[in-house]
């Protein structure tokens, strides 16, 4: 459906409880459900590292980079870390 025949299709049902107030209640704690919902699920698969997160955490691996340079800090082998994923 497009977005005009989901408004058009919501204004119809909502056109036949308008006159119930028991219904327009039962409705609209549905919506308030439906949205909170909506909130959960987004923030689920939005959310991410902020700027400030990717600008540290790039930082933190430059830093890294340079202290194995000076042979501060030694690598593991990506053997290693390919051990470690899941299946």
């Amino acid at each position: 459906m497009t977005a005009v025949q989901l408004t058009a299709a919501l204004h119809r049902e909502m056109s036949y409880i308008v006159t119930d107030s028991t219904m327009m209640e039962r409705a609209l704690k549905a919506l308030r459900q439906i949205r909170k919902q909506w909130k959960v699920e987004y923030k689920e698969h939005h959310e991410g590292d902020s700027p400030e997160q990717i600008i540290t955490s790039l930082k933190d691996g430059f830093e890294g980079l340079r202290l194995m340079k000076e042979g501060k800090l030694h690598a593991r082998p990506i053997e290693e870390l390919f051990d470690e994923l899941p299946d």
